[in-house]
């Protein structure tokens, strides 16, 4: 009985701790915009159709999907897991992300990457022409890309607590120049097991900071350090038919909080149609909706996001559980 009110109190603990955190960075900073202000911004955009749909998956990532929206939903996956996805983002760049996960040490262990290439830059400038400079706008093309590798894990402490944490390799490179750094994620969730009400919380992508490439500030820039705390319960229904709603919170390190509320309903157990609408300061991609279906252990979804000055975002993504 002692290890189970233990158990529990540090699931209220550790759920509750990114909430003060995001109040208190709010009261300290503001809600200003610090756009520009962090190093490896890929970090933040969403790498998986049905996480994007509903605005984020804080509380209930389960299996190979916990790898981008919280490690502790990896201790979910019951066997060899799968999930990839490609979205075709904005202005001509797209990005893909893969991952596997599969029970080991007590846990379960996942590795995962992902990738944005930014398409083709034409590089103009100064060329010197018969003794004068004269002005070329399309001198020759150029590539920038991101990328950032990961090894993840997470495992139960209880029947319903779980946490997880992410080690991040993680790189930016346009023409010939790069930056590579570290960053991390710890996570929690907590299934607190009336009218399956699930609690989830994500402090992602903290780390050391790095030098750009051409600065004069010593201080150098930080990863996009965000957190993020969920909740979804079951608004009626069951898990063959019914709906699942809720809310997820999102604090970036350099943007105004975000809160997402969300639904995802299921019908005849296998079909999923799930949107979400998000509020905050400065957002410009409000309103989101997908589906997807389920059969035989594997996930088709697709997501589309509506962009305020942009034409509309499409994600696709596959995925495998034993």
């Amino acid at each position: 009985m002692r290890i189970n009110k233990l158990t529990k109190w540090t699931a209220v603990l550790t759920l509750a701790l990114p909430v003060l955190l995001m109040a208190q960075r709010g009261d300290e900073e503001g809600e200003a915009d610090k756009s520009g202000s962090v190093a490896f911004k890929f970090l933040n955009l969403q790498y998986d159709a049905r996480g994007a749909a509903l605005g984020g998956l804080a509380a209930q990532a389960a299996g190979a999907e916990g790898l981008y929206w919280n490690p502790a939903g990896l201790a979910k996956a019951g066997g060899l897991g799968f999930n990839a996805g490609m979205t075709q983002w904005l202005v001509e760049t797209s990005y893909m992300n893969a991952g596997v996960v599969m029970p080991m040490a007590g846990g379960v262990l996942g590795v995962g990457f992902v990738s944005v290439d930014y398409g083709d830059f034409m590089k103009s400038g100064w060329e010197e022409v018969s003794g004068s400079y004269v002005f070329s706008p399309n001198m020759e093309t150029f590539t920038a890309s991101d990328n950032a590798l990961q090894v993840s894990y997470g495992r139960f402490l209880s029947d319903k607590f779980s946490i997880g944490g992410s080690a991040k390799m993680i790189s930016e490179s346009i023409e010939d120049e790069s930056l590579s750094g570290i960053a991390f994620d710890v996570g929690t969730q907590f299934n607190t097991g009336y009218k399956n009400l699930q609690l989830g919380a994500v402090i992602s992508n903290f780390g050391p900071s790095v030098d750009p490439v051409e600065t004069e500030d010593e201080s150098g820039l930080a990863p996009p350090m965000t957190f993020s705390f969920g909740a979804v319960g079951q608004a009626f229904g069951d898990d063959s038919m019914g709906l699942m709603a809720g809310i997820n919170v999102v604090k970036l390190s350099d943007m105004a909080q975000r809160i997402a509320l969300n639904g995802e309903m299921t019908v005849a157990g296998m079909i999923k149609i799930r949107g979400s609408y998000t509020l905050g300061d400065l957002v410009q991609d409000a309103l989101s909706f997908g589906a997807g279906i389920n059969m035989a252990g594997i996930s088709v979804n697709v997501a589309m996001t509506q962009m305020v000055a942009f034409d509309p975002v499409m994600r696709f993504s596959l995925g495998y559980q034993l």
